[in-house]
Formats: C-alpha cells, structure tokens, sequence
C-alpha cells in the first residue's frame, strides 16, 4: 500500500503538529516495512533524525499563479493520483476539496469552532463550512482524547463510529536529567535563577498566560514568593495577540517573566529538568502535551482541570479552574513550598507519563489504515 501524508507542519518550528507527526511517523516506519510513506512537502525540510527505506520526501511547488490554498485542495490530490497513493494521511486537521482515494484525518481539538472568537477574524473562514465538510466525509477522523472525541461528535455531527481515539506520548529523549552541571548551564543560557516556573506551548489566547502571569503577581504580593515564571513558545499566527511584556509590566513583574521562543529540542529537555514547577493554566486542549512531557521528565504539575486535562493527568497533579486566579497561585505555590508534596507528584508524574506510547499510538494508527483500506472498494463503488 502507497500511504500519502501531508507533511507541511514539518516546515515550521516543530512544536505542535509538528511533533506529533515526526513521532508517529518515526515509529509507523520501525513497524510497518511492508507499506510505502511519501510525505508531501511544499519546501525542503530540516531532515528528521530517523530514515526508512520506504519512507521518502516529495517537494511538490505550487505553480506560481494559482493561490496557496491550491496547493492542498488541487494540486496535492492530483500529484497524489498520479504517484499512485492509495491511502491519504492528513496529520493536521484538514483535507482537500477534491481527493480521489480514502482518508484517514486527524483533528486533535476543535477549539475553533467551539471558541471561535479565539481566533482572528482572517483565519476564522479556514476553519468553517465548506473544509469542514470535507473533514467530516474522511473515513476515519483520530483525534487525541475522549474529550475531543465527544467534542467532534457533538458540534460536527459525525458519527461515533468513525472516530478513533489515539492517545499521544512524550518523546523518549524527555527523562529525568540529574546532572547539575547542565542545568546549570541551561540557566545560565538564559539567564534564569533556580527554583523557576515553566509553562511551554504555542502562544495563543486559550492558553490563557495572561492569568498565568497575574496569578504569579498574588504569589509575589501575597506569599512572598518570587520565581521567575518562563513561558516557551513562539505566537501563533492566527490567534489575537497575547499580551505578555504589557502585562508583567501591568502586575509589576516587568523583569520576572521570560519569554522563549523557539529553543531546541536538548535546550527544552533541559529547561524541563531545570525547573522547580511546570504550570499548564490552559482553558482548552485536545490533550495538553507539554503536561505529559514535563511529567516525563518527573516534574511537579500545577494544571487547569479543563477539557481534556483531568483525562491525561490523572491523579499526578494538582488542579485548579484556569479562571480563579487565587486557585491557581494556591497551587503553584503550594508545589513551590511544599517539598514533600512536589516530590510525590513528582514521582506520580514519571509513573502516569510511562503510561503513554508512541509506538502504540503508530500500531493504532496503521490498524485504523488497515481497516480503512478494508473498505476501499465500498468507498469506490460510492464514488
């Protein structure tokens, strides 16, 4: 079987998407020796860290007058049939307008069309009507936990049948590092003092680091603790912006807050290990994995018990509502001072983030393709 995937995300910063397909990919080809993986790319890549002999890389340019929406919508599909694909992957939520074999498509969230007003305005139409329908004709729709699958069912109206929940993983290379000297240098890297908050992921409304910060200030005024609070992430382009600087400023933590944006795979392991708590304050996600990652590592987590949170955490945090902010500054600060309590969640944490596999995700992945294919030739006979 020729699997065709769209591997546009691996262009980008490889947050996100990004990694979710890097590893899923990583471990479909260790499986499966049998099946043929093209990836489909509109720019050359930074090459992947793994090979394959029946993993390849196809850049495929768009003519310069047609519009960049044609690239996924015309001239994918067509590139496809002609390279003979018989299964289309999509890792990143949409499908083309026009495709001519089955599809498997993962939708790892919908926050757009459950907080649209999340987005900006411009992007808003990518996400509605015509796509969607698309989407929700594919013949198997992944996504990443039961919340997102109820949330899919729900406001898409697709039925329960054909949507199969694979659960991610954390990296392998995401463990406890003891060694003092590298994180000590990694503090030193970004001029950071010890015994920091971390939080990581995109920068976007719904991970709601506005209150973060704020709630960092009641730690500050209140409980006389001053950490540093470091935000990874690099802003998304198609959320309103987020107000980082102004609003340290505001709470009087100009100097306090850091902002990284893009760091490297060794250098986010590291801040992982080097910090004192990780704080997940999102208001919705479709499965949160930086939480899994900083459990990895056997950090303490200080998390929102919103959407699918609760459902990947477990029992090895501690909660709070992402929109009370005393709540959240009593349970970072709680981690913070409570030695006793920071280990045993930490210790929670390395047990519950074992728990998660992404070579069982890939076996998952390749049964769905498996039994989707089974049913190619209903899916001819209805074309």
């Amino acid at each position: 079987m020729r699997i065709g995937i769209e591997g546009r995300t691996l262009q980008a910063e490889r947050y996100g998407v990004a990694r979710y397909l890097a590893n899923i990919l990583r471990h479909m080809v260790e499986i499966d020796h049998k099946d043929e993986f093209i990836v489909y790319l509109s720019e050359p890549i930074e090459p992947l860290d793994f090979a394959a002999p029946n993993l390849s890389f196809k850049v495929i340019k768009l003519p310069s007058f047609l519009p960049s929406l044609a690239w996924r919508h015309l001239y994918l599909p067509w590139i496809m049939r002609k390279d003979g694909i018989q299964l289309h992957f999509s890792p990143s939520y949409f499908l083309p307008l026009f495709r001519w074999c089955p599809a498997v498509v993962v939708v790892h969230d919908i926050t757009f069309r459950v907080h649209p007003e999340w987005f900006s305005r411009d992007r808003r139409f990518l996400f509605d009507g015509i796509f969607w329908s698309k989407v929700k004709k594919a013949e198997r729709i992944v996504t990443v936990s039961e919340h997102s699958k109820r949330d899919i069912v729900r406001v898409l109206g697709v039925d329960p049948s054909r949507v199969v929940v694979i659960a991610e993983a954390a990296d392998e290379r995401f463990q406890p590092v003891k060694n003092e000297k590298m994180l000590e240098e990694i503090r030193l890297k970004f001029k950071l003092e010890e015994g920091f908050v971390l939080t990581v992921g995109a920068i976007h409304t719904r991970r709601n680091l506005e209150r973060l910060i704020q709630a960092m200030s009641i730690l500050y005024k209140r409980w006389g603790l001053h950490p540093m609070l470091v935000i990874v992430g690099t802003p998304a382009p198609f959320t309103p912006k987020v107000d980082i600087e102004g609003t340290a400023e505001r709470c009087g933590l100009k100097g306090r807050v850091v902002h990284l944006s893009y760091v490297s795979e060794e250098d986010l392991l590291l801040l992982y290990n080097a910090c004192k708590v990780f704080a997940y304050p999102s208001l919705y996600e479709g499965f949160g994995l930086p939480v899994i990652e900083a459990m990895a590592c056997g950090k303490a987590v200080a998390c929102s018990r919103a959407t699918s949170l609760p459902e990947v955490a477990g029992e090895a945090a501690l909660y709070f509502d992402p929109e009370d902010l005393e709540e959240m500054a009593e349970s970072i600060g709680k981690l913070l001072v409570d030695d006793n309590l920071r280990e045993k969640l930490g210790g929670a944490a390395l047990e519950r983030a074992s728990g998660f596999s992404w070579r069982r995700a890939a076996e998952e992945t390749l049964e769905v393709f498996k039994d989707v294919m089974g049913w190619e030739n209903r899916w001819k006979e209805q074309k």
